[in-house]
């Protein structure tokens, strides 16, 4: 009983708590960081900071704006340096030029602005910027061949002296030198962010800001100072400036196959001309027919080699297709085949007006390029045949006798090379 009246007592203290006393709890000020960015560009080759080249004066300006002497040392929280260089030449080379880009900002930064404390400065040397080049690749809507240039960075992102060579040779060059002139200067810089507290504010209100400062470029490669300044630029600053356009990130653009000729390079080895074709049924479907006819012949030595065979596969195609191409990658189906044949090789000779297949298929296929791709396929499944052996007796065959073969088993083979025809890039 006790116990009860003190659980009461204790209960209307506390409403009397919420009449009185929680409005007169004190308000806590918060304070706000905001985080912009400045970005300096550099010439081919090139580490020491030319407040010349490119917009460098206005990205020098806005520095100065943010950690002039007319700020607060003590209000700037972080101040960190990534250089970078663009994905051409040596990778070595490019490391090292990253890290000379980097001790170049390093020294601006000490001379411009010595009482920022240095433990808050840091610096990193990030070499070849390919997430950045890929970026670019994907928003620029009028490089030729985007949607090849983004595949190989995607198929040979683990070899990057390859994917050099390949994007140097794409369509001729072509391409390649689009990306020389647009992409690549955009690569060599060095990216400042500025983290700085802004003064305490009397209300409660919690609005921490997170910006990207700098210059904003129009994809006529006009430079525009950033919203938060009203200074415009003059016509000789516009012509300093660098060609850059802006668009938002897209995804890999998919390429969609209309039709596939293939030729298997097994078939080849053993002096069997053939042809598939393939075409797309949906996202996931496909229909694959294929004929062979080696049809060799040679009496005097008593040898004989022809075979007229055709064959249908339907194939499912697994994985998620919205992430690459038709017709690439992990398939299984069925397939039913069928023909004639006559094999003789120096006796006895083998001639059946037919032959029937028909299975279950697995098969994997890589894309290499744009139009290319090579594709390995087993077939397990039910084979049979009626026959006559013969032998030859004096320029002519005499028929011994006739039968039936059946088999279960391993039933096709493939190797080939297959050919890819797209519907036109967007």
């Amino acid at each position: 009983m006790k116990h009860g009246i003190h659980i009461l007592a204790f209960s209307i203290a506390l409403w009397g708590l919420s009449v009185k006393g929680y409005a007169s709890i004190p308000s806590v000020g918060v304070m706000k960081d905001i985080t912009q960015q400045v970005i300096v560009y550099f010439d081919e080759n090139e580490s020491l900071v030319d407040t010349n080249y490119c917009s460098n004066n206005q990205s020098i300006a806005l520095l100065d704006s943010l950690l002039g002497k007319h700020c607060e040392a003590e209000s700037v929280v972080s101040l960190k340096v990534e250089a970078f260089a663009s994905p051409e030449g040596e990778s070595i080379n490019n490391i090292g030029l990253s890290v000379r880009r980097k001790e170049s900002l390093k020294g601006l930064l000490r001379q411009r602005y010595p009482y920022i404390d240095g433990n808050k400065i840091e610096l990193s040397a990030k070499g070849e910027d390919w997430s950045e080049f890929r970026r670019l690749v994907s928003a620029d809507l009028n490089l030729p061949d985007r949607e090849d240039i983004l595949m190989l960075i995607d198929y040979h992102r683990e070899d990057m002296i390859k994917l050099k060579h390949l994007l140097q040779r794409l369509d001729g060059g072509i391409p390649y030198r689009s990306i020389v002139r647009d992409i690549l200067p955009r690569l060599r810089r060095a990216v400042i962010t500025v983290v700085r507290r802004l003064p305490e504010t009397d209300n409660n209100t919690f609005t921490p800001g997170t910006s990207t400062s700098g210059l904003f470029v129009s994809t006529k490669g006009e430079v525009f100072p950033d919203n938060n300044s009203n200074e415009p630029l003059g016509e000789s600053q516009r012509k300093q400036s660098c060609k850059v356009a802006i668009a938002e990130v897209e995804g890999p653009v998919e390429s969609k196959t209309v039709l596939a000729v293939k030729n298997n390079l097994l078939y080849d080895l053993v002096l069997a001309p053939n042809i598939e074709v393939e075409i797309p049924i949906g996202k996931r479907w496909s229909l694959n027919t294929e004929y062979k006819c080696p049809w060799w012949l040679n009496s005097a030595h008593e040898f004989c080699y022809q075979l007229l065979s055709g064959g249908v596969e339907g194939r499912y195609w697994l994985g998620n297709c919205q992430k690459r191409n038709r017709l690439t990658g992990h398939f299984m189906g069925l397939y039913a085949e069928g023909g004639i044949y006559d094999f003789q090789f120096q006796g006895d000779g083998y001639q059946g007006k037919y032959y029937g297949a028909a299975g279950v298929i697995y098969g994997y296929a890589k894309q290499l390029a744009r139009h290319l791709s090579l594709e390995f396929s087993l077939g397990v499944g039910y084979l049979a045949t009626e026959y006559k052996k013969y032998t030859p007796y004096e320029g002519d065959i005499v028929w011994m006798n006739s039968g039936r073969f059946h088999f279960i088993g391993l039933t096709k083979a493939k190797a080939s090379l297959v050919w890819l025809i797209t519907t036109r890039r967007r």
